[in-house]
Formats: C-alpha cells, structure tokens, sequence
C-alpha cells in the first residue's frame, strides 16, 4: 500500500516538474518573440537625437571638425583669360593722299604703259578715292589699286620693264613686289612662289610669281592687288592699260 503511494506521489513530482519546465520555455520564446519585435519596428535615430550625441561625443572628447567652407577664387592680374588670336590684320588707316596734286596731273607726269598680269582681264574691284566697304576688315577706306580676278596659283607677270626695289610680306596685302621704272612704281601684292629678288632687272611680260591671296581681302574671289604710285602718289592702274580702253 504505502509503495503505491510512494509511486503516486512520485508521479505528481515528474508532471510538476514538466510544467514547470514547460511554462519556463514558453515564458523565455515570449520573450525573445518581444524583444525581436521591438528590434523590427524600432525608429530610426532622429537627426536631433544624433546631433545631441555628436554634442555630447565633443564634450568628452575635446575634439571638434570644422569643415572649411567652398570658395570660389577672385581674378586677380595675375590669372589671364586666353583670348582667340585673329587671322585677319588689325587695319590702320594709311598716310592721307596728298590732294595738292589732281588724278590728271599725276596720271599726264608719266608715259608709263602697263600690261594685263593675267591671263584673263576679269576685274573685281577697280581704284575709288571714294570710300568702299571691305568686308574682310569691316570697314570702308579708299581702294587704291585694281584687283585682277584669277586662279589660285595662275602665273602672274610683270606689266611693265624695270627694277625690282622691293619683295616683302605685307600684313594687310600679303606678299608683294614693287617695280619701279622712270618716276613710276607697280606694286604687285598677293602673290606666292614669287620667282624675283630685289636688285632683279624684269622685262614686260616675264613671270614674277604666281596668285596666292591678299589678307585684307579674304572674303572676295581670288585675285591680286595691282597698285601705280606716280611720284609718291596713288594713280589708277586702268588709265595706263592700252591706253585705258
């Protein structure tokens, strides 16, 4: 009798001792489950919180960072700005014509006769006093000279005999030659291959070069700019080509 008692009590003990287990697992999953969920649906920090912990960090640690500010730098002379070099020559205004002379009376000082320097006899723009507007410089001035249309590279002779006084690269007429013969001076300007020298004695007809192009006048057709100085003064090519016809 008091062995089956002893087994009965037992028995309550181990079930005891089950639950107890038991209701401690179910109390530790609970809580874990808890925990988690506070983990997931947590808020983020907000920026006031971390602030007052970036203020709180720099009171114990005595260490502050300072971010320099953007700064733009001022010009100053000695920062320079690339400017774009042009290719067409400033243009200066030439010694004024000296009117105490007439166009007639220049013209009747000399018997100069010239020649074509061309082949062909197609002229673009012939000698004005008056002002003319060049579209290359964007101004209008005098033109002084005739200009003879032609081919890049044409041959180009001389118009009349005489001397060669001048071969030069000129900055508004490009290369040029100057014959002189008596009181007159043809000067030849946009040229290339030029085939003289200075001191060169040319008869009428030879080859002193071939067409190239005359800076001031980029933007007409290709051409050469025949110019006649008479005794210093400009004279108009024409009146002494065949007589002017």
């Amino acid at each position: 009798m008091s062995e089956n008692n002893s087994r009965k009590k037992k028995s309550r003990y181990e079930k005891a001792g089950f639950y107890t287990a038991l209701s401690i697992c179910l109390i530790a999953v609970t809580m874990a489950v808890y925990s988690t969920y506070n983990t997931i649906s947590g808020k983020e920090p907000t920026e006031q919180s971390t602030t007052a912990a970036a203020e709180v960090n720099n009171r114990m640690t005595g260490v502050t960072e300072t971010v320099a500010p953007t700064t733009v730098p001022k010009l100053t002379e000695e920062m320079t700005i690339p400017t774009l070099s042009a290719t067409i020559p400033q243009y200066t205004e030439p010694d004024e014509q000296d009117t105490t002379k007439s166009a007639l009376q220049t013209m009747l000082s000399t018997d100069l006769t010239l020649g074509y320097p061309l082949n062909q006899k197609n002229i673009i723009r012939e000698y004005s006093e008056k002002t003319v507007y060049y579209k290359s410089l964007n101004v209008w001035k005098s033109h002084l000279g005739v200009d003879f249309a032609g081919e890049l590279g044409d041959e180009v002779t001389a118009m009349t005999g005489g001397a060669v006084i001048r071969v030069a690269d000129d900055k508004m007429y490009g290369k040029t030659v100057e014959i002189a013969t008596d009181n007159a001076v043809v000067i030849y300007s946009g040229l290339n291959g030029i085939t003289v020298k200075e001191g060169d004695s040319v008869e009428n007809g030879s080859k002193i070069g071939v067409m190239g192009a005359v800076p001031c006048e980029v933007h007409d057709k290709n051409h050469i700019h025949i110019a006649v100085k008479i005794d210093g003064q400009y004279a108009d090519p024409l009146s002494f080509i065949s007589n002017g016809e």
